[in-house]
């Protein structure tokens, strides 16, 4: 993962330009920590890289440049390559430059498989170009100064006289540096149709091109099974309900189509990065040490990640869980100097390692205890409020004090001092999302249900009802979720991957109907993300199949169920 900033000037003012790198060079280097450089182009555009070095046999330096072209990258491609050695950075500056015009840059950029953010200068054009993939997995922010000049960067922190945005991840958006100063500056090459949020962001200063010619593939896989006729159909109440269902062929054969998408993911990410960890990597010397983590709260969708990381991180190489836990938020007027760290996600951490040893016993499982208490978490809310901006409410900041301890890493093994060493951190991001794990998914669905009766024409209402609100949370995600997850883990030297959101495995489960990916009348802890359930337990996972989901903020403990999400948060904010 890397830090990329691009500054262009609207006066030629290298002063402000400079002041402003300042202010985000901490941020920005802290996601790149093996190498950092900084570039001027023709005195009105300053770009900046800062590189953590994943791919390629060697390091690659930024910001790229050539007679051509100006290069910044941030992110991960996992296209086949010719050359396996090469860097993936150096792959995208070949293939821009094959591009012969802006179609052809479109069709690139649309096709990258994998989380990136990117900023490019075509000189001949004298065009800035700048995207993130679709899903919006990488952060990429943008913001206008007083004076009209303009700022693209991976974090800025509370940057002052900028208002900021998170880029929409609409498409390939454009800047001709001869027009910064005009009326209408911008321009996107859209890759969808729903542009929603694009005038927040850019008011009435860019131009849309929707005619791009953009191919897109559609999956075409249609499984032919309802969970509600099924389980309506099952007469004996003492059969097991996974079992039950395995008998069914599509069920089985889409749980093994599921595994195989998500296993080439996980594959994926854990074998595309240096063989080093955080500790070895400068002196390059053989390292055993943990190089992959994962974030571990117990449930089903880590979990999964766990059991499939097994498969591909070295036998001698030890898997880091990362597990969180904060100081119980206290009113009583006397306080306790015992700290209780046993929160929800420590309880069901410990179980499903248990499971783990059970299931690969031969594999070492380093499992981190991340005791967290409210004094930390005061000294260190500037640090994680400058990440999570421009986003500042309770939900956001919780979530972003979580993950900004768990990615650090520091805590206790077997009550023993220890540091985390891994480069690349696991997520079980999007598998709510995709899976209706939310407990508004089965609200949604509860509620139709009872307006309508608990007839076959009610539960195909309930579950249209549950598959809109399923493609809400599936439009809103890259908003919401991921471009901050990004920045605040990044800060502390290590790059997320989130393996269910690789693009195979979202087209299989975007295929797939709501009454195919879930069925709440079986309660928490079975009926949410159903299908998914029975995935974990065909890979033997029977303990974790069944655990009941929690959302982050509760499960650590960190937030009060009694504070508004959408408020301002209390601990965060002064």
């Amino acid at each position: 993962m890397c830090g990329i900033f691009c500054y262009i000037c609207s006066n030629y003012d290298s002063t402000k330009a400079n002041q402003t790198l300042h202010s985000c060079f901490e941020v920005l280097n802290n996601r790149g920590p093996d190498y950092d450089s900084t570039l001027w182009y023709n005195s009105s555009v300053l770009f900046h890289a800062s590189v953590l070095w994943h791919q390629g046999d060697a390091l690659c330096k930024q910001p790229l440049e050539t007679d051509r072209t100006v290069l910044v990258f941030n992110g991960d491609i996992f296209q086949k390559r010719d050359d396996v050695r090469e860097s993936d950075t150096l792959w995208l500056l070949k293939q821009i430059e094959a591009c012969h015009n802006q179609d052809d840059l479109l069709q690139l950029v649309a096709s990258l498989r994998g989380p990136f953010s990117v900023i490019f200068l075509r000189k001949q054009e004298n065009r800035v170009y700048f995207a993130r993939d679709a899903v919006g997995r990488n952060s990429l922010l943008f913001g206008r100064s007083e004076d009209g000049s303009i700022l693209i960067s991976s974090v800025f922190g509370n940057v002052s006289s900028t208002v900021v945005y998170e880029l929409p991840p609409y498409g390939l958006y454009y800047i001709d540096l001869e027009a910064i100063n005009d009326s209408n500056p911008f321009g996107l090459l859209p890759w969808t149709d729903d542009c929603s949020q694009l005038e927040q962001t850019f008011g009435n200063t860019i131009s849309v091109s929707w005619k791009n010619g953009l191919e897109k593939t559609l999956s075409s896989v249609k499984h032919n099974f309802n969970f509600h006729e099924l389980l309506t159909k099952k007469e004996s109440s003492d059969e097991d309900v996974f079992e039950y269902l395995f008998k069914t062929a599509a069920i089985s054969d889409l749980c093994a189509q599921l595994l195989t998408a998500l296993r080439q993911s996980v594959e994926e990410r854990i074998l595309n990065t240096a063989a080093f960890c955080k500790t070895c990597l400068q002196s390059r010397r053989d390292c055993l040490h943990p190089k992959v983590g994962i974030l571990f709260s117990g449930g089903i969708d880590c979990s999964i990640l766990a059991l499939l990381a097994d498969e591909f991180v070295p036998a001698d190489n030890p898997i880091e869980l990362l597990n969180v836990a904060f100081e119980k938020i206290s009113r009583a007027k006397v306080q306790s100097s015992h700290i209780d760290w046993n929160v929800p996600d420590r309880v069901t951490g410990r179980t499903s390692l248990e499971e783990l040893h059970r299931l690969r016993p031969n594999r070492k499982w380093i499992f981190v205890e991340i005791n967290v208490s409210r004094n930390e978490l005061s000294d260190r809310r500037q640090t994680i409020s400058n990440l999570v901006y421009p986003l500042q409410n309770v939900l956001d900041e919780s979530l972003g004090a979580a993950l900004w301890f768990a990615s650090r890493g520091a805590g206790l093994e077997n009550g023993e001092p220890y540091r985390s060493t891994s480069r690349v951190l696991l997520l079980g991001s999007g598998a709510d999302e995709l899976f209706a794990g939310y407990t508004r998914h089965k609200t949604a669905f509860e509620r139709c249900l009872r307006n309508h009766g608990e007839t076959d024409a009610a539960y195909e209402m309930a579950f249209q009802a549950l598959e809109d609100e399923l493609n809400l949370d599936w439009r809103r995600l890259p908003s919401r979720n991921l471009a901050r997850d990004d920045r605040v883990i990044c800060d502390n030297r290590v790059t997320p991957r989130s393996p269910y959101l690789q693009e195979d495995f979202i087209a299989a489960v975007l295929s797939l109907r709501a009454s195919q990916r879930c069925y709440h009348p079986l309660g928490p802890g079975i009926g949410d993300k159903l299908i998914l359930r029975l995935c974990a337990c065909k890979l033997g996972l029977t303990q974790a199949s069944t655990l009941r989901k929690r959302a982050l903020q509760f499960g650590s403990r960190i937030a009060d169920r009694k504070q508004n999400a959408s408020d301002r948060s209390v601990y965060l904010n002064d």
